[in-house]
């Protein structure tokens, strides 16, 4: 039996995902990990975890360990997360260069690990030369970003990318749209902000050219393919902004863009996207990347959020568009219930396929995004026992449809091919 640790377990987005393995899978047990598991926050995430997968009988296969990352020294941590079969970060990290659980799964060998990362900055450390050195001695397989974005449009990208191969891709978009928090809680609002004041990651022309423009610009989206999708009724098209995601830069990379690449998002009620764009325009940038001042502001919001929240609801849904040089377009849409089941969800279907990939010749030990998932080995033999003879690409597809296909999703289109006249 698998065992699988869970870091910031507690919150809301960790007790979706312990709830999803659990359900997935017979054979694992989760631990919740958190400053408060001790005290009635834990016994209350551990009761939701094991009702939500299936009833009382699964409460035998949660436990509970208490767990201070900013208070423990690194040798703690890998003390923390000895023996385990994989460790998830279900709360971030969103320091731009806090890697201290990563490095202590390496140090521990411990062979997965996943996390909800999304500061472009930490990406590069975590990816870099030397750590992803270190992750290959030590036999552990890192996934960044494994959240729904990044995590999931990563993934969907590589699909459109491949799809429209052998074209060279010229242009990658995603557009998000999360009504109010998407019941992720209110630490969301003081990441928001924070990213405010934050360079986008972006490509222009096939050259990574960050600026410092968040929250001004963007445009209106049509969160569907057809009027037959499920999104057309539930969220049409809505309003968005551009927000530093790290996918417009990794995903670009990945792909060798000769274009563009950009990253937006919005959200609902829509006076929220109207309002953050005017502040965005006046207020200075640095004001914005300054804690104290992210933090106030959420501070000052949290009330009127949580109140239009409740009228609101948790809804999901993300496009994500890839152009070919030749000018045709492939595109997808994805649509779920809440933000942050959605998250837990993905992640939980992340670290189940590293672990089915032990013991087979896809499980790569190092760093890595969900975008170079499965083109890690340079090879397309077999992916593993319930697979067998399965391209790497039959593999991913196999992911994606898992992923796209969780609890509460409510529509996941794609299409192939038509040409953009838009890029003509």
């Amino acid at each position: 039996m698998a065992s699988i640790l869970l870091v910031g377990g507690t919150g809301r987005v960790g007790t979706a995902a312990a709830s999803h393995l659990l359900r997935r899978s017979g054979d694992v047990r989760v631990t919740l990990a958190g400053r408060g598991a001790e005290g009635r926050r834990g016994a209350g995430a551990a009761y939701e975890a094991a009702m939500d997968a299936g009833g009382p009988a699964d409460s035998s296969r949660v436990a509970l360990q208490r767990l201070d990352l900013d208070a423990s020294s690194p040798e703690q941590l890998a003390a923390a997360v000895a023996g385990y079969d994989a460790v998830l970060h279900t709360a971030g990290p969103f320091e731009s260069d806090d890697t201290r659980l990563l490095e202590a799964c390496i140090a521990a060998r411990v062979p997965v690990y996943c996390d909800v990362a999304d500061p472009i900055e930490y990406l590069a450390k975590a990816r870099g030369e030397e750590m992803n050195a270190r992750a290959a001695e030590a036999g552990t397989m890192a996934l960044c970003a494994a959240g729904a974005f990044p995590g999931l449009s990563n993934l969907l990208a590589a699909k459109l990318a491949r799809d429209l191969a052998p074209a060279r891709i010229a242009d990658v978009d995603f557009q998000y749209f999360t009504a109010g928090l998407g019941g992720s809680g209110a630490v969301n609002l003081l990441i928001t902000n924070l990213g405010f004041g934050a360079q986008l990651p972006r490509y222009r022309g096939g050259r990574y050219a960050p600026a410092r423009e968040a929250g001004v610009g963007g445009g209106r989206v049509d969160f569907f393919l057809s009027e037959a999708d499920a999104s057309f009724a539930r969220v049409g098209t809505r309003d968005t902004w551009p927000w530093p995601f790290p996918e417009a830069a990794t995903v670009a990379d990945h792909l060798r863009i000769s274009g563009d690449s950009n990253a937006s998002m919005g959200t609902a009620p829509d006076i929220w996207n109207a309002v953050m764009r005017v502040m965005c325009e006046r207020l200075p940038r640095d004001w914005w990347s300054d804690e104290r001042f992210s933090a106030a502001l959420a501070d000052f919001s949290r009330p009127l959020v949580a109140l239009t929240d409740a009228a609101v609801g948790e809804t999901h849904c993300m496009r994500v568009d890839v152009r070919a040089e030749d000018g045709r377009r492939a595109s997808a849409v994805q649509g779920h219930d809440s933000f942050r089941r959605c998250v837990g969800q993905s992640m939980a279907e992340f670290a189940l396929d590293l672990l089915a990939r032990r013991g087979t010749n896809l499980f790569s030990p190092g760093v890595r995004c969900p975008e170079g998932l499965y083109e890690c080995q340079g090879s397309s033999e077999g992916a593993g026992e319930d697979r067998p003879g399965a391209s790497a690409a039959e593999a991913a597809d196999a992911l994606l449809e898992r992923l796209c296909s969780t609890p509460g999703t409510f529509t996941y289109a794609v299409s192939v091919g038509q040409v953009d006249d838009s890029a003509l």
